[in-house]
């Protein structure tokens, strides 16, 4: 019997970051196959538009 792969090891993962962030985020935070390095980067991206968005918002 095959193992079924999980949802967050495939290529979706990138789709829901874009349509729907919340899960997208869960997915490469659950992922196996993204490597730790592009994980960190997609953190920071997050956390730059966060901060981006919050100084442009109090302007």
């Amino acid at each position: 019997m095959e193992t079924k792969q999980k949802w967050y090891n495939r290529y979706i993962v990138g789709y829901l970051l874009i349509l729907f962030p919340p899960l997208g985020l869960y997915g490469v935070y659950k992922s196996e196959t993204i490597p730790s390095k592009w994980k960190k980067v997609t953190y920071a991206a997050l956390a730059l538009a966060i901060i981006g968005g919050i100084i442009l918002y109090s302007i």
